[in-house]
């Protein structure tokens, strides 16, 4: 998770995707909140990085190369 953050601040995205968390209501904003803030991982294709990809609207190819720098952390 410290990869992810690194890797959305270097990218210029990690107060989007903080606040687009920040902002979802309800149970599935309660959940993104609990995997945000307590995941030891991110998957590339997991539930919360779905979201975050269409929040963000980035590409396939753009979270490939967010993946790949985080990874590189």
């Amino acid at each position: 998770m410290r990869q992810a953050r690194l890797a959305l601040l270097q990218s210029g995205m990690l107060d989007q995707v903080e606040a687009g968390i920040t902002g979802m209501a309800g149970d599935a904003g309660a959940a993104a909140r609990i995997e945000w803030d307590f995941a030891g991982t991110v998957e590339r294709h997991s539930p919360l990085v779905g979201l975050l990809v269409s929040e963000l609207g980035i590409t396939d190819s753009q979270l490939d190369d967010l993946f790949r720098l985080a990874g590189s952390l």
